[in-house]
């Protein structure tokens, strides 16, 4: 029994985030050493929020699989789901937890597109977990371990069923889900917004 934590992010996200905050950085010392000091409070909000959006969708989420449960940490909300309440697990669209407190959604989980799935060789259709396979033991593309929703699917489905074997299931406390809300990134992201409205009426 696997008792680590396993904590999976979006494998192009980080690349995009420190480009766009270079590129911002870059942009906001050209102003300064320019003296453009009006331009600077136009677009210095706005491009502060670029760089702050980015981080939000690209470097935040990420998918934690440890002992207690599966954690999505999303845009502006985490769920963290225990073992005992997952009922299924699907990939169609990104890795996602149906409860019986509702689905779940894990946005650094995405589902591959159909030119990836293409791409895709036989061997990557072996030694999944059983409850992977459907009908004539056909996957879905969004399975494929390649993908990001195939491979966080792959480590919850293979610890889920290893508690479900052992009969463990039972014995791990807590049956729901407990979701939090990122206040300070909301604040920050809500004052980003007006002080570049603001800039634009300048």
């Amino acid at each position: 029994m696997d008792d680590s934590t396993t904590t999976l992010r979006p494998r192009f996200g980080r690349f995009l985030t420190v480009l766009v905050g270079v590129i911002v950085v870059i942009a906001l010392g050209a102003l300064l050493i320019s003296g453009d000091f009006a331009g600077l409070i136009r677009g210095g909000a706005a491009l502060a929020l670029l760089g702050f959006v980015t981080w939000m969708l690209f470097w935040t989420p990420r998918v934690s699989i440890g002992p207690a449960g599966v954690e999505f940490v999303n845009l502006i909300r985490t769920h963290r789901v225990t073992w005992p309440a997952i009922q299924r697990i699907d990939t169609k669209y990104a890795l996602t937890l149906f409860t019986p407190q509702g689905k779940f959604v894990a946005w650094a989980a995405p589902a591959p597109g159909r030119l990836a799935a293409s791409r895709a060789v036989k061997h990557e259709f072996q030694g999944l977990p059983e409850s992977t396979y459907g009908a004539e033991r056909r996957i879905g593309i969004g399975d494929l371990p390649s993908s990001d929703s195939g491979l966080a699917g792959f480590y919850v489905r293979r610890q889920w069923e290893q508690y479900r074997e052992a009969g463990l299931l039972d014995r791990i406390d807590g049956t729901g889900v407990v979701t939090t809300w990122h206040w300070p990134t909301i604040a920050i992201f809500g004052a980003l917004a007006v002080a570049t409205a603001a800039g634009a009426l300048l």
